[in-house]
């Protein structure tokens, strides 16, 4: 079948944005040095423009903005894993894996530290330093915050091991975990703050919800264990999908954890072909303000060729 990725569309309700709106393109950049005085404390402007310019075309523009970021608070792992994945959707992946790097020495203790790092070298086609990475992931017992997030990292090592098309060194890794794993649909969330329970939702042609307390479907669809604790991620898989629309939306359940450092920031990742040669991805990223909320995240549609 043939399948399409469709995100929907989001913008920030924010003063600042629709300063921006009403500005011609040649004056965006003064508008922005203009407004920035007044949020410069706050990271999420710096975000928010930074996306903008990224629409706009202006990715050089956008980087720039972006890095004020890091400035804020060198300290804080919050701010730093924001500013590290938005760099990885500029591909400015060295720069991501240098702040991965510092992530990983202030969280030694969380395994998203490693397997963010792991993931941003794949990106980099540095296909052995992932395993190498990841695999400190498989084979580390890990607080019950993040339950089963062995067996998620296990399926990426795999994914990379398929992709790279290179004779990897894997001694460190128990050949009954090697075998490859493609799907037709694979949707990851993460997010940037503890303490924090983000659900995803999926919702397949023949109407039915998968989620964490119904994780099973009828055609096939899995659900992986919640995260009420940690930053995730939660993954949807399905192996063999069935024709029409699979709506992806993402329930902002709560927040133990107020953050000095603004609402809560979570990335999604949606990939059709999984593992396989025809395979898509596309990243969408946004803020999440009030507890209950309900974000359309995107649809993926399978067609008969």
């Amino acid at each position: 079948m043939e399948a399409n990725i469709s995100l929907s569309a989001w913008s920030p309700d924010a003063p600042y944005m629709y300063e921006l709106k009403k500005t011609s393109k040649e004056n965006l950049y003064a508008k922005y040095l203009e407004l920035k005085p007044k949020y410069m404390s706050t990271p999420s402007f710096f975000v928010d423009v930074s996306d903008y310019f990224v629409a706009q075309g202006e990715k050089e523009l956008a980087l720039r903005i972006l890095s004020n970021i890091a400035e804020l608070d060198l300290e804080n792992p919050q701010l730093l894993r924001v500013l590290a994945h938005r760099l990885q959707q500029l591909n400015q992946n060295i720069l991501a894996i240098k702040v991965f790097e510092d992530v990983l020495k202030m969280r030694e203790e969380e395994p998203q530290s490693y397997r963010d790092l792991g993931l941003a070298y794949e990106q980099n086609k540095e296909y052995q330093k992932a395993v190498d990475m990841l695999c400190k992931v498989v084979y580390r017992k890990w607080d019950s915050r993040f339950p089963e997030i062995e067996t998620l990292v296990a399926c990426e090592i795999n994914h990379i091991i398929g992709i790279s098309g290179k004779d990897l060194q894997l001694d460190s890794l128990d050949k009954r975990l090697i075998k490859p794993m493609p799907c037709d649909v694979r949707v990851v969330i993460n997010w940037d703050t503890d303490n924090c329970d983000m659900d995803l939702w999926v919702t397949d042609p023949q109407k039915e919800k998968c989620f964490y307390s119904y994780p099973l479907t009828a055609s096939g669809g899995k659900m992986t264990r919640d995260f009420t604790g940690g930053y995730g991620p939660e993954v949807f898989m399905i192996k063999k999908a069935t024709e029409g629309k699979y709506k992806v939306e993402v329930n902002y359940f709560g927040n133990r954890n107020q953050s000095l450092y603004g609402p809560t920031t979570v990335q999604a990742e949606l990939y059709t072909n999984y593992g396989l040669p025809n395979e898509n991805k596309k990243v969408v990223t946004l803020r999440l303000v009030d507890n209950k909320e309900v974000i359309s995240l995107a649809d993926l549609l399978f067609a008969k060729k």
